[in-house]
C-alpha cells in the first residue's frame, strides 16, 4: 500500500510539474463502431461532443494531437465507423489522467456513442524488423518510433481494404512487406511519421511528412508510383486525405479532422 501511494504521488507530480510539450512520445490508437441502437444520423450529430471532450481531457495536460478519421458512407460493414489517433506527450501523464475520477468519467463516455463489445483501441507497437515476424489483425505499429509533432510538416491518412480475391493471410503478409517498402523508401524523401493500423480486412496508416512540397513530390516520383502501385496490387484505396483543423462544430462522413 504505501508503494502505491508513492507511486501516486510520484505519478502526480510528473503530470503537474511536466513542462507542456508538443512532440508526442506515445499514442492512442481507437477503433470505434457507433452503437447499434442509434442512426448514422445521430452518431455523426453526437461524434463532436465526444471529440470536444477528448480535447478538453488531455489538452494543456498531455495532448500533443488529435486525429479523427470518418469513412464514407459506402464502407464495408466491417470497417469501423470512426478511427481516432490521439497522440500524447507520455504514456505517465496519459496514466494518471486516466485513474483520476475525471478520466474515468471520460473512459465511460465513450459508450455513450461506441459499441462496448466492439470498440477499443488497437495496441500499440514500434516496429522492429527483427521482432515483428509478422503482423498481427487489430494491432498498431508506429514504423519509426521517434517523437514527432505531427501538427507541423504535412500529415495525410490513408485507408485501404483488402481485395476480395486476396485471401486474409495473404493480405496480412503483403501488408507488412508494403509498409516497410513505404518506410524504406520514402523515409529519404522526406517521410518521417507512419503509424499503421493492421487488420485482416483493412489498413489505415497514418502519415507525415516534413513538407507538403516533400509529399507531393514523392507521391509523384518513381518511388511513389513503385509505393501506390504495391498497395494497388492487394488493396483497393478507399480514403487519402489531409485533415482539416477541427474547430469543434459538425462532422463529416468521407473526412479527417485534426485538432492541434
Amino acid at each position: 500500500m504505501k508503494t502505491l501511494f508513492i507511486k501516486v504521488l510520484l505519478l502526480g507530480f510528473i503530470y503537474q510539474t511536466a513542462p507542456a510539450q508538443e512532440v508526442a512520445n506515445y499514442y492512442r490508437v481507437w477503433q470505434g463502431f457507433q452503437r447499434s441502437d442509434i442512426s448514422g444520423a445521430q452518431f455523426l450529430g453526437d461524434l463532436p461532443g465526444f471529440m470536444r471532450d477528448t480535447i478538453k481531457m488531455y489538452e494543456g495536460r498531455a495532448l500533443s494531437n488529435y486525429i479523427v478519421v470518418i469513412p464514407p458512407k459506402d464502407s464495408p460493414d466491417f470497417l469501423p465507423h470512426e478511427f481516432a489517433l490521439v497522440a500524447l506527450t507520455s504514456e505517465e501523464s496519459y496514466r494518471y489522467i486516466r485513474s483520476t475520477s475525471e478520466g474515468k468519467r471520460y473512459a465511460d463516455r465513450h459508450w455513450d456513442v461506441f459499441d462496448k463489445k466492439l470498440s477499443k483501441s488497437a495496441p500499440f507497437v514500434v516496429y522492429d524488423d527483427t521482432r515483428v515476424r509478422k503482423l498481427e489483425s487489430n494491432v498498431s505499429y508506429d514504423m519509426f518510433g521517434q517523437p514527432l509533432n505531427w501538427s507541423l510538416g504535412h500529415t495525410v491518412v490513408f485507408v485501404g481494404i483488402r481485395k476480395p480475391e486476396v485471401s486474409k493471410q495473404d493480405f496480412m503478409a503483403r501488408l507488412q512487406n508494403h509498409i516497410e517498402l513505404a518506410r524504406n523508401v520514402m523515409s529519404s524523401r522526406g517521410l518521417h511519421g507512419y503509424i499503421v493500423v493492421a487488420n485482416e480486412n483493412y489498413e489505415v496508416a497514418y502519415l507525415n511528412w516534413n513538407s507538403k512540397k516533400s509529399h507531393d513530390s514523392s507521391v509523384a516520383s518513381d518511388a511513389g508510383k513503385l509505393v501506390f502501385g504495391d498497395a494497388g496490387k492487394f488493396m483497393n484505396p478507399l480514403m487519402y486525405q489531409e485533415p482539416v483543423i477541427y474547430s469543434g462544430g459538425s462532422v463529416e462522413l468521407n473526412k479527417v479532422y485534426q485538432a492541434k
